[in-house]
């Protein structure tokens, strides 16, 4: 029986000498700052508002911040008039749009680098502040992207993570699968004739690469990511687990966040 076509196929049809490429390409849409669909899901100024907040904490002066992981830069654009934010992301497309936008918007981000965070290219005490928003769980090894973080922090200087908590796996609540599907449909109503057009690969099928990819990485808890950073001489600061019901949008509400069922958390802590 002939095998049945899967996401996969769009790579090894498309680049036959690399099958693979970053999949995170081809979601950059759902990452962007001007998308009006993500607005719907989560309210960024949010959590910029609570990154400054604890990079302030006891009237600490915080100049330079490296966002790990930065995607297509929401928060790197949104901290850049108070901080020099240097964005550091493994997808090259994902900067091409944080460069697009910070120049619509004028923002001056400081430099933008294409590396994987578990490997940081920086010299150690080289920032004020390392921060890292849903950046761990994609990665194999998030033990070592904390610990690169805090290696190229500054004696004093702040770690702050956000992430989901993901103690019971990846599994959604009933609620929220409900209101993806209405999402879904309502989203390849409006953008399925941008697809057929361009012959891109739908984000879809590329999220289902990443699921796969990443299914068998360690499941990031606030538990474990409170223990990485005490085993590498931090100080815990502050913990907010209250971080979901205040960054959901009108459907983020619906779906009881983008990973229903799981809470979100903020972690800072202070490099001794």
């Amino acid at each position: 029986m002939k095998r049945k076509p899967d996401a996969r196929d769009f790579f090894v049809n498309t680049y036959p000498i690399n099958a693979y490429p970053n999949p995170w390409d081809y979601v950059v849409d759902d990452y962007d700052i001007r998308s009006k669909s993500r607005r719907l899901w989560i309210k960024d100024e949010i959590y910029a508002e609570l990154v400054k907040i604890k990079n302030q904490f006891d009237g600490y002066n915080c100049n330079t911040i490296l966002d790990v992981g930065c995607g297509a830069g929401t928060l790197s654009i949104l901290l850049a008039d108070e901080f020099r934010v240097h964005s550091l992301d493994f997808s090259r497309t994902m900067l091409e749009r944080l460069k697009t936008r910070a120049k619509e918007l004028k923002k001056d981000v400081a430099a933008m680098i294409n590396a994987d965070n578990q490997k940081i290219p920086f010299k150690s005490n080289s920032f004020d502040s390392a921060l890292c928003k849903f950046a761990l769980w994609p990665v194999p090894n998030p033990e070592e992207t904390i610990k690169e973080m805090v290696r190229v922090t500054k004696s004093n200087g702040r770690i702050i993570v956000i992430e989901v908590d993901r103690t019971n796996g990846y599994e959604l609540n009933l609620r929220s699968k409900f209101g993806y599907r209405i999402y879904k449909v309502l989203k390849k109503f409006v953008r399925v004739r941008k697809w057929k057009k361009q012959k891109i690969l739908h984000d879809d099928e590329a999220w289902k690469i990443i699921r796969e990819t990443t299914k068998n990485n360690p499941k990031i808890n606030l538990s474990f990511t409170k223990q990485v950073l005490t085993s590498c001489g931090c100080e815990i600061t502050a913990v907010d687990t209250s971080v979901k019901s205040k960054i959901n949008g009108i459907i983020g509400k619906l779906c009881g966040g983008q990973c229903g069922g799981h809470n979100y958390f903020m972690v800072c802590a202070k490099k001794r």
